[in-house]
């Protein structure tokens, strides 16, 4: 018999082990909700599986990173992805240059050349934010020519196509305001033109420009502008993304076959890595390369040679100076075809017949809008 197999020498318990110190992720945990946190951030379209909120955030992250999912990193699905990179790298550099840019017509100017010529690298990051512009909007419109093309309109992607449509808008409109806000002569210039096609809109524009801060370019214009660009219209952008990946999760992206392949979620997340990587460089690759010109101070009482309305308002302003006839007219058509683009899920809703019209009849119009655009351009760059 040995001494624990005594009775009056009961067994001594053996002391247990301290608890495992916790660590930051469940220090954070205890306090919020990080699985439903993070939930709510995949809504941007770095995660695209289903979420269990239920689990503990370390779970949920191992069973996310493991869990197969398709591709988005091929043509055309990559466009949803740099369409969220490049929104991402202009909203870091919009606040960068907001540090030092200064609203109003006497600084404007001073305060953009100080941030071009002064700050350190602030005329990379003024170039890529100007550069990023340009591809965040090409990115956007080939983003909606593609939903359409492949009739991403119809049920259930109702919503899904109303997101696209006015993000489209929304980018147009930040291109628009943020012309003006360097107080550029040519930039004074496109604005002026293009607030003069915009005030004729029937039903639109009063409303627009009422909301801009009126129809001519002044001091009340340019802090409206800077207000609109760099708050209201970047939360309105990220709302509609928000809404836009929603309805992705819920419905899916498209029927159509794409060679994609799958991936894992960890590996989607390292790829969107590189993504951003590559857009840093062409973006790097266009400042240094192809600087966009700073000219001169705007002047409200000289107007340049050669200056023309942005190129998405080049044919009404095209002609309401040339054709005033056919102003009203082509105004009208101009409200009711962008009423048709949003409305589209029904009007062709249970209608094959419709729905078949509707691509070619939408790259007619489509075609012929670039054509008078070129045209437009021509005639006004020989002003």
């Amino acid at each position: 018999m040995t001494e624990h197999d005594d009775p009056g020498n009961p067994p001594q318990a053996r002391p247990e082990s301290p608890p495992a110190k916790p660590g930051a992720i469940e220090w954070f945990e205890r306090r919020l909700q990080l699985s439903e946190l993070f939930s709510f951030l995949s809504h941007f379209g770095f995660v695209y599986t289903p979420l269990d909120t239920r689990l503990p955030f370390r779970e949920m992250l191992r069973q996310v990173a493991s869990r197969p999912v398709s591709s988005y990193l091929r043509w055309p699905r990559v466009l949803g992805l740099v369409t969220t990179v490049l929104f991402g790298v202009m909203a870091v550099t919009g606040v960068l240059l907001a540090c030092y840019y200064q609203p109003t017509p006497e600084a404007a100017y001073a305060s953009t050349r100080t941030i071009a010529r002064d700050v350190t690298l602030g005329w990379w990051v003024r170039q890529v934010h100007a550069w990023g512009a340009w591809l965040l909007l090409a990115a956007v419109v080939a983003r909606l020519a593609r939903f359409f093309l492949e009739g991403l309109y119809r049920a259930p992607r109702e919503i899904l196509w109303w997101s696209m449509v006015a993000m489209a808008w929304v980018v147009v409109q930040l291109d628009f305001t943020g012309r003006l806000l360097p107080w550029t002569q040519s930039g004074y210039w496109s604005v002026t033109r293009g607030l003069e096609a915009i005030a004729g809109l029937p039903l639109v524009g009063p409303v627009l420009t009422f909301i801009g801060g009126g129809a001519a370019v002044n001091d009340v214009v340019l802090l409206r502008f800077s207000v609109l660009h760099t708050m209201v219209l970047p939360v309105l952008f990220m709302a509609l993304f928000f809404l836009t990946f929603a309805s992705l999760r819920r419905v899916g992206l498209t029927t159509v076959s794409h060679s994609g392949g799958v991936t894992t979620s960890r590996d989607h997340f390292f790829s969107v890595v590189l993504l951003f990587e590559v857009v840093i460089g062409v973006l790097t690759t266009l400042a240094v390369a192809v600087p966009l010109p700073f000219l001169r101070a705007a002047d409200p009482v000289a107007t340049p040679s050669g200056v023309t309305a942005p190129w998405y308002l080049i044919v009404p302003a095209l002609v309401r100076d040339r054709l005033p006839f056919l102003w009203w007219p082509m105004a009208a058509l101009f409200v009711f075809s962008t009423l048709v683009v949003f409305f589209l899920p029904f009007l062709v809703r249970g209608d094959d017949r419709r729905d078949a019209l509707a691509r070619p009849v939408g790259l007619g119009f489509g075609a012929l809008w670039i054509l008078l655009t070129l045209a437009g351009l021509y005639l006004e760059r020989g002003r």
